[in-house]
């Protein structure tokens, strides 16, 4: 039996109490994690594990308040780690957030995104320049630095976002430490769904092409419920060439990879 679909006026009345419930956890998400850091500088070895755990806490509640539910396959990777994955939206940070302890590879646009931004400063992003192209050197070094302060490092080498319908080529350029160190590298594959009677999963949570960030968001609050699954490969990843690496990280992924839409499927335009 289908489930009827909620009309307009419970979807309004679902996003925005939502709206309000994010606002609240993550000002609470604030006060703790400056708190914990404020009590722990006496002793900067319990930093790391305070910041893993409020983090990881927020993200478990931030995904269960927009209807989130998250299916975990395989074993996440300990700490610390290079972890590469196909790359939906901006949902695959928390999701990734709350399954393991580590830092995100980011574009330097959400750096400056209301909340967002703040945020992801807050729980340590390292932000990247792709129009230049000298900034791969700085994000590198960062990457090392932070492995040997013992965090994982989540790296999304597709370079952009998909509707998920295939796994695009990996870029080699954040690969150099893992390749020069024959460091063990982890694979993961996201994929999102949806109910039946819901908008689906490629267009209202995968966040592509030219979808506005807050029109996507909108959407994505006003669904009653949404699937992920998160696939951990069961052995990393050697190789002491960056293009070897990256292919065969690739293929790892793919073979872990559930596509969210067939490609006859997919969409060529956001709808928004």
């Amino acid at each position: 039996m289908s489930r009827r679909a909620p009309s307009p006026f419970t979807r309004l009345l679902r996003r925005y109490v939502r709206i309000v419930l994010l606002s609240l956890v993550t000002g609470v998400f604030f006060a703790i994690l400056w708190t914990a850091f404020v009590l722990v500088l006496p002793a900067p070895r319990l930093r790391r594990p305070a910041r893993n755990a409020t983090f990881r806490v927020w993200a478990r509640i931030c995904l269960r308040v927009i209807g989130g539910r998250v299916r975990v396959e395989g074993t996440p990777p300990r700490a610390p780690f290079l972890l590469v994955c196909n790359h939906l939206g901006y949902l695959d940070i928390p999701v990734l957030a709350a399954c393991t302890d580590a830092w995100f590879v980011a574009k330097m646009e959400m750096r400056s995104w209301p909340l967002v931004g703040m945020l992801c400063r807050s729980v340590g992003t390292i932000f990247i320049d792709r129009q230049l192209g000298r900034d791969v050197l700085r994000v590198n070094r960062l990457i090392e630095d932070v492995l040997a302060d013992g965090y994982g490092v989540v790296l999304f080498p597709e370079g952009t976002s998909t509707q998920g319908f295939e796994v695009r080529r990996f870029r080699t350029s954040l690969l150099d430490h893992p390749a020069r160190t024959r460091m063990p590298v982890h694979a993961a594959a996201l994929t999102y769904g949806t109910e039946p009677g819901e908008p689906p999963a490629h267009r209202s949570v995968c966040w592509w092409g030219d979808a506005p960030l807050f029109a996507h968001a909108q959407r994505l609050f006003e669904l009653r419920r949404f699937d992920v699954v998160v696939r951990f490969g069961p052995e990393a990843v050697i190789a002491g060439d960056r293009k070897e690496l990256a292919a065969e990280l690739h293929r790892e992924v793919e073979r872990l990879f559930e596509p969210v839409v067939a490609p006859d499927e997919r969409a060529f335009e956001t709808g928004f």
